[in-house]
């Protein structure tokens, strides 16, 4: 064989051990792309999920935020609006017309943002929403009724802002202590 022929010989067996050399190396190249590729999708959908948690978390936060700052607002005009109460009590006349309006407008405002009433007069006693400031004795009462009322309760939302400050009936029976004097038998 010549020399020619021998290297054309080894051309021709040479490319397919390098091609089988070459496709396991892209073969190698592909799967480690794929694994590489599939971990970035994972570590994506990842931060996809906690980024998504991230906002809803920080919308509940401004929320509360914002609900937080309405409610002491709020607890904070409850001292003038029992004052506008009272100064619409005590005039007579146009004055007291109009302070009775300019309370009437602030009461409607402060509904609209969620304030309401706790009602009380004649309701049974609630320590959640009434504060006991007196006890009195009524026989035409039952006993655990607020009787009267000394200042209004709010609740703001769903929280109570201001309990209502009233007068709790409590019936007096029989004492079964002795009396000055007296003793037991």
């Amino acid at each position: 064989m010549s020399e020619e022929s021998k290297q054309e010989a080894q051309r021709t067996e040479a490319p397919p051990v390098a091609e089988a050399e070459d496709a396991a190396g892209r073969e190698r190249e592909l799967a480690e792309a794929r694994r590489r590729g599939e971990e970035l999708y994972a570590r994506l959908q990842y931060l996809q999920a906690d980024f998504e948690n991230f906002r809803k978390r920080t919308e509940r936060e401004m929320e509360m935020l914002v609900r937080n700052a309405n409610e002491a607002l709020v607890s904070r005009l409850l001292p003038f609006l029992d004052d506008l109460d009272a100064a619409g009590a005590s005039l007579r006349g146009k004055a007291g017309k109009g302070l009775v309006m300019l309370r009437d407008n602030l009461l409607r405002t402060l509904r609209e943002a969620g304030l309401e009433e706790i009602p009380a007069m004649g309701a049974a006693f609630d320590p959640y929403l009434h504060e006991c400031v007196q006890q009195v004795n009524d026989p035409d009462a039952p006993d655990g009724t607020v009787k009267d009322v000394v200042r209004k309760g709010y609740r703001f939302q769903t929280r109570v802002a201001r309990p209502a400050q009233v007068v709790v009936v409590k019936k007096e029976g029989p004492s079964t202590e002795p009396k000055d004097g007296e003793q037991h038998a």
